[in-house]
């Protein structure tokens, strides 16, 4: 330890150039971009769950009723059986397949922290705590 105007400074300080700082503020973005995409998925989930049991609702009122409200925006529709199951499997589809987007989306972000994570680590060691999950 050396002693600098009052501040004790290491003599195995870390510089850090340029390229490594925008490669660990990539791995801060790419963390960030990740958060966002598990609230994402967690919310469609929650959407998908809904019109499950929607599903199993119009079932099991299917034959004791002729129309059943259906929410489109902020106004319901009145709709037949068939066509709110139709209406139902479509959404379901919709929220299946934007899941998938954001599932792949998230590996390939995982991937490249991953990447990042390997090279930092390697570069400085214990130095640095790279740590996302």
């Amino acid at each position: 330890m050396v002693e600098q105007t009052g501040v004790a400074v290491s003599d195995h300080e870390i510089h850090i150039k340029y390229e490594d700082q925008e490669k660990i503020n990539q791995f801060a973005r790419y963390n960030n971009k990740l958060l966002e995409i598990k609230d994402d998925l967690t919310a469609k989930s929650k959407q998908l769950q809904n019109l499950t049991d929607a599903a199993q609702d119009v079932e099991e009122l299917e034959l004791s009723e002729d129309s059943f409200p259906f929410q489109l925006g902020e106004v319901f529709v009145e709709m037949t059986a068939e066509q709110t199951n139709n209406m139902i499997t479509t959404y379901k589809a919709k929220i299946d397949k934007d899941m998938q987007a954001l599932k792949d989306k998230s590996a390939d972000i995982e991937t490249n922290m991953k990447e990042l994570k390997s090279e930092l680590y390697g570069k400085f060691g214990s130095a640095i705590n790279l740590e996302y999950d």
